[in-house]
């Protein structure tokens, strides 16, 4: 459901499972959500901090399960943390390119009391090397726009990330220039599908595209 409304909206969708077997289950949705370019914060229960890596009951390393399936995840030690890692999930999943983030969050420090805050800023966050590229290259577009110029038979290939940010800028582009599109497999949604410009999936599998207009496309 988390994952549907930040499909819908464009806005994060937030998941709360329990620890253990609840925290494996949002392992598929996460994995998922990371392909996919979908913002979603996940926060997983978690056994009492003196009890992590004893094998208690209903333990599981989320973190460390989910540690290439998220762009990044936080097992959190201190209450008082709580606020400011809550802001730099939401911060870290909805900017640069879309993704999961996980928090996980033991039973005792769940149970403990701090003193509520909200971080002023983003550099209260504590996230020194996350410098996402929000800003496109001009450079890079210059050479793209020459590139396409002197293309005979240019095509454009969307895939599933087109559909985060860029769905209407790649729906003027294609209106505007003519350039026929092809989609991957879960690129349908922000494609001008009724439009003779759009060619179903490439291929998913094999090795030569099917699609005519990838075979002669120049660019």
């Amino acid at each position: 459901m988390a994952e549907g409304y930040a499909l819908a909206t464009g806005r994060p969708g937030v998941a709360m499972v329990t620890s253990g077997p609840g925290a494996t289950n949002i392992v598929t949705p996460l994995a998922n959500a990371y392909m996919d370019s979908t913002p979603l914060i996940v926060v997983s229960g978690q056994v009492a901090t003196g009890s992590i890596g004893t094998d208690a009951f209903q333990e599981c390393d989320i973190t460390g399960v989910t540690m290439g399936i998220t762009k990044h995840n936080w097992l959190i030690k201190d209450a008082d943390d709580i606020p400011r890692v809550v802001a730099a999930a939401f911060h870290v999943a909805t900017t640069g390119r879309p993704g999961p983030v996980l928090i996980d969050l033991p039973k005792d420090i769940s149970n403990a009391q701090m003193e509520w805050y909200w971080p002023s800023s983003v550099d209260e966050l504590d996230l020194p090397g996350y410098h996402p590229v929000t800003f496109g290259d001009p450079v890079l577009i210059g050479q793209a726009v020459e590139l396409i110029a002197r293309s005979t038979a240019p095509s454009s290939t969307w895939a599933r990330g087109a559909q985060a940010r860029a769905a209407e800028a790649l729906r003027v582009l294609a209106d505007r220039t003519g350039i026929p599109v092809v989609t991957t497999l879960m690129a349908g949604g922000p494609s001008p599908t009724r439009t003779p410009r759009r060619s179903a999936c490439p291929a998913c599998t094999a090795t030569t595209p099917r699609s005519p207009r990838c075979r002669r496309a120049t660019c």
